[in-house]
């Protein structure tokens, strides 16, 4: 235990966006005491559904044993058989899975409490299910997380700032922190949420049978924008222009790339970061999933067309998004915006913003509450659109 005071900010309630992107993001871990309520928390996952999850092909899923000395620690990777839990004992150990709020959509909605976070870098919605002494070890993430407390009570160990290098230990299958870090030491229980930045250092040891909810937001590597953003030019044959050398003088001749060459293709690249394309692509780019079972932008079956959607509409019908679909929106030329869902584009006018807007806050969208939705045949367009490639979903009011 830690002799030095604590640091770790305790919080009664979660941040209004202002004070988290002034205090918190990037800067500093806190604690919110009872931040979701039960009954939010009653409709998320339970302990049998997640392991059921993971005896499918589909998630992600591990088994982390932690039993005995570090050496002897395993870790495991689904999916599993009933056998496995029922040998796993009542102790020291952890079963996690990826991408929940894909597989059972009222986890999703534990995404509802978050609007002030940035929702376009939300990576996925992990459930970890852990028995008495369970834990994965002191680690570091790359990425921002949110870990709610679900059933049980876990006993974290939290760093004071953040770990510039770090060393693992060697010979087991998952990296644990070689060396200690210094941290506070906290409790949570049903309800409680626990933000950490990146690479703050962090132990959880479960005290009672508990599952744990971590909601992770992870940015790309600057080569990975890189990557992407040339894949995207090069499937576009009138924005992948050659450079042909124009400009160059006699210090060019032989093998010298002159120091004027390097600045003119410098700014040939700069050029087409900056270019609308660039904004476009971005938006597919942070809606493209990185999970082999979703991302396929697939039509319905029954696909629908603007006359359909208007009769559903006036029948009573709503609709909304869905909390695990993704969408990104940034601005464009003019007063125009792009909007991205799962790999691909859309360019909206602002007269169809307000109607994405109240879809992006989860809300439903019916005539009852904007009866002039018939009239707007662009936005009816882009619902069908969506809807068609199951961004969308109807549901009763």
């Amino acid at each position: 235990m830690s002799t030095k005071t604590p640091t770790l900010v305790v919080l009664d309630a979660l941040p209004t966006p202002a004070d988290f992107y002034a205090q918190f993001w990037n800067r500093k871990p806190f604690v919110v005491r009872g931040g979701i309520s039960s009954e939010v928390i009653g409709a998320l996952i339970a302990a049998d559904e997640l392991a059921g999850l993971s005896l499918e092909e589909g998630p992600q899923s591990r088994l982390v044993k932690t039993a005995g000395a570090v050496k002897d620690w395993s870790c495991r990777f689904g999916p599993f058989l009933e056998q496995d839990f029922s040998e796993a004992g009542e102790r020291d150990w952890t079963l996690l899975v990826q991408n929940v709020e894909q597989f059972h959509p009222q986890t999703a909605m534990l995404l509802r409490q978050f609007g002030f976070t940035p929702r376009w870098l939300m990576d996925d919605i992990m459930v970890s299910y852990s028995e008495p002494g369970g834990s994965v070890g002191p680690h570091i993430d790359n990425y921002h997380v949110f870990l709610v407390q679900g059933q049980g009570k876990r006993h974290w160990k939290v760093g004071r700032e953040a770990i510039v290098k770090e060393s693992y230990i060697q010979g087991i299958d998952f990296r644990i922190l070689e060396n200690d870090f210094d941290g506070d030491e906290i409790e949570l229980s049903l309800g409680d949420v626990l933000y950490l930045p990146p690479r703050f250092g962090h132990e959880g040891t479960t005290v009672e049978s508990a599952l744990t909810f971590s909601v992770g937001f992870l940015g790309p590597k600057l080569s990975e924008l890189l990557s992407g953003y040339g894949q995207y030019l090069a499937e576009r044959e009138d924005l992948d222009l050659r450079y042909v050398g124009a400009g160059l003088e006699m210090d060019s001749a032989g093998f010298q790339i002159s120091s004027t060459a390097v600045e003119v293709m410098q700014d040939r690249l700069i050029q087409q970061l900056q270019a609308p394309s660039f904004s476009q692509w971005l938006v597919e780019f942070f809606t493209e999933s990185s999970h082999e079972n979703f991302g396929t932008y697939s039509e319905r079956d029954d696909p629908l067309d603007r006359q359909i959607l208007v009769q559903a509409l006036q029948d009573g019908v709503c609709l909304i998004k869905p909390e695990y679909v993704k969408f990104a929106i940034t601005k464009a030329a003019g007063n125009a915006f792009y909007l991205g869902f799962d790999a691909h584009s859309f360019v909206l006018s602002e007269n169809v913003f307000p109607w994405i807007a109240r879809l992006m806050q989860e809300d439903l969208l019916s005539l009852h509450s904007a009866p002039q939705l018939s009239d707007e045949i662009e936005a009816l367009d882009l619902l069908c659109d969506l809807y068609n490639h199951q961004a969308l979903e109807f549901s009763e009011r």
